[in-house]
């Protein structure tokens, strides 16, 4: 620490500074010079990379170049030929303009730019840990060679904080890509220690871009198709792009690009207008794949709000996100798809009420309408034990003078094998009980696979749990099982206990994790990203009973762990690889890997809510819970059952005294 005064900063110290914002990462740095190229007017851009970008970058180009008398400017710190005054701040037309870039990336390595104008010699110039050459002639074509290496080599403590080499490729790939699709006429090759991962050829159109990129999910995307309303809309923002229809989803929103006038940024302001576009007809928990352009005039658009310009700031937010929300609904409109039942959150219907004598006030009563009155979304807890037989309340704890809210929907009549076991309600249509948000995301696997009857599982090991016998008396709502056990009516959770029972089964079970071979092995369909997730953990997935065979990165599963069932190996792969991102370190280990894998088995198996089961499956259910160590939690954490005493019951109804 000095002596409290203020000092102005040397050069050196301030380059590093500006470094940490602009420089955050390999995948930072390639993203700065592709868009130095594409400002270039460049219609090849090749980047090679070693280990992860740390060792070595090269980005080459056929762009216009950099004239030789401005190679030493180009490195000074705010130089730069796409501003000339304040003013042009406001229409930003470029994709660089703060002329930080090369000065930030060479003072945190060994760098070396090579240019060539048209009609001109080539000459080059390099930057060493923020020490600045000569400019010197050389011989190559009309472009521009930036040369990278030892990347944050002089600055331990930030290399320290970086990525692992193979995860930071993943960063890579999608810099790259998202440049890729904002830039169909120019072509993009990707190589990384001497393998090629992208080879995009440029062409005219962008759905041909998108199967360059996305290969065959593109044919399960629609083009994105404003209402004809939003003609007479105030505004020139416009929308185009491609949506996936509401059966392509993925477990993460990795796969949602926003370009803005030509720029990619991130996909998180977005999220919430695509998925009210979407409203009921994407499952909880899952995202879209979506490749979305928005056009607006630059002077609506401030680029100058984030270091890495990752992040921009809309005049007209509200009126964009409107048209993206409009636009996403009206093209779903020609999607012929039946919604999602467990959207909906149908709450507590009202009893049915019959004519009453005077009400008899309470003190609680005035609370409870008090309370309901002046923070309607706030539903007070019903009283137990409220006033005398003549008066009849709601679930609400309102008299049936109060007027009616709207009708919610009903629950369905529940069956039973046994007549007596029915327990009627006021019309027969399923509804699913609802969830929270963080349930819903706990969940989000669910819906790919079908149930699997609990009949049709293997036995679990011999009992573990001291239980009492417990006899199933009925199914409400074809989501909830009524049992009795011994002085106790319990109230389980049918998706919850399945979902335990099967976690247990498959985690712990050896013969789960051994290998099942194809006969004729299952070509998997990958993007750049997934396939580098892949080789980050490819031991891992090995020693979990998964092999592969790779070639001309054409990948195929040759086994599979004996714990995936069914015909979604595919579907339980991407969702694993969507789940390995870097930045949740949910998956360390094989023993987490173990737990991931089962935990998304457990998901797509279990039996669902609003799903009637037979008198013995529901016992099945009950034999199994006295098999598992913990039979009242979930995977999740939340509880299976609820009990009811019949000494609470009789006192709730006055029996007692």
């Amino acid at each position: 620490m000095g002596n409290g005064r203020i000092l102005q900063l040397d050069d050196d110290t301030i380059g590093h500074i500006a470094a940490g914002e602009v420089v955050e990462r390999p995948a930072q740095v390639i993203k700065e010079l592709l868009e130095n190229s594409i400002d270039a007017q460049s219609t090849s851009v090749v980047v090679n990379i070693q280990n992860g970008g740390f060792s070595s970058i090269e980005v080459i180009d056929n762009g216009k170049g950099i004239h030789h008398d401005d190679l030493k400017i180009a490195f000074q710190r705010h130089a730069t030929s796409k501003l000339q005054q304040q003013s042009d701040l406001e229409e930003i037309f470029s994709l660089g303009f703060r002329g930080e870039a090369l000065a930030s990336i060479g003072i945190v390595s060994e760098m070396e730019l090579s240019s060539r104008r048209e009609g001109s010699d080539g000459f080059s110039i390099s930057m060493k840990y923020g020490d600045l050459g000569e400019v010197e002639q050389c011989g190559m074509p009309v472009g521009t060679n930036v040369s990278v290496r030892d990347l944050f080599s002089n600055t331990p403590a930030r290399l320290a904080f970086q990525k692992r080499p193979q995860s930071e490729v993943a960063k890579i790939i999608d810099a790259v890509v998202g440049h890729a699709l904002a830039n169909p006429t120019i072509a993009f090759v990707l190589n990384s220690d001497g393998r090629t991962l992208l080879n995009i050829p440029k062409n005219e159109d962008d759905r041909d871009r998108l199967y360059d990129i996305l290969g065959a999910q593109a044919a399960e995307m629609v083009e994105l198709l404003s209402p004809p309303e939003d003609d007479s809309v105030p505004g020139f923002e416009k929308w185009r792009g491609y949506i996936s229809t509401p059966e392509t989803t993925r477990g993460k929103g990795d796969e949602i690009h926003i370009l803005v006038n030509g720029r990619p940024i991130a996909s998180t302001p977005f999220l919430n207008s695509i998925r009210k576009g979407y409203k009921t007809r994407l499952m909880q928990g899952r995202h879209p794949i979506a490749v979305l352009y928005l056009e607006c005039p630059p002077k609506d658009v401030d680029v100058n709000v984030h270091p890495t310009k990752r992040e921009v700031r809309l005049r007209h937010s509200w009126r964009i996100l409107e048209r993206l929300e409009r636009a996403i609904a009206h093209t779903l409109l020609a999607i012929p798809t039946l919604p999602d039942a467990s959207a909906s959150l149908p709450g507590l219907d009202y009893i049915v009420q019959q004519p009453k004598p005077s009400p008899v006030t309470s003190p609680q009563l005035v609370q409870d309408e008090q309370t309901h009155s002046s923070t309607a979304p706030v539903k007070p807890q019903p009283p137990a034990w409220v006033a005398s037989a003549g008066l009849q309340l709601n679930l609400q704890g309102e008299s049936k003078d109060e007027p009616e809210p709207a009708k919610k929907e009903p629950r369905p009549i529940s069956t039973s094998p046994l007549a007596q076991a029915t327990l009627p309600t006021s019309d027969g249509r399923i509804v699913s009980p609802p969830l929270s948000s963080r349930e819903r995301e706990l969940h989000r696997y669910g819906s790919i696979q079908e149930t699997i009857s609990p009949q049709n599982e293997p036995p679990l090991p011999e009992a573990i749990n001291d239980l009492p016998h417990m006899e199933p008396l009925a199914q409400f709502a074809e989501s909830y099982i009524l049992v009795q056990s011994n002085d106790d009516l319990l109230l389980i959770d049918q998706h919850a206990l399945h979902e335990r029972i099967r976690y247990e089964r498959i985690r712990y079970q050896d013969q789960d994790w051994e290998k099942q071979h194809r006969i004729v092995p299952q070509k998997v369909d990958l993007t750049a990203r997934q396939q580098a997730f892949l080789e980050a953990n490819i031991e891992m997935l090995h020693d979990i009973g998964f092999e592969f065979s790779n070639h001309e990165q054409e990948w195929n599963i040759l086994a599979y762990p004996m714990a995936i069932k069914g015909d979604h190996i595919e579907e339980v792969l991407i969702d694993i690889l969507n789940d390995l991102s870097e930045d949740a370190h949910t998956i360390p280990t094989i023993e987490k890997m173990k737990d991931h894998v089962a935990f998304l088995q457990a998901c797509r198996g279990a039996v669902k809510a609003n799903e009637k089961l037979s008198l013995a499956e529901m016992r099945r259910l009950l034999d199994d819970m006295k098999n598992i160590p913990n039979p009242w939690a979930c995977v999740h954490g939340r509880p299976t059952s609820l009990k009811l005493s019949i000494d609470a019951l009789d006192h709730h109804f006055g029996r007692h005294g």
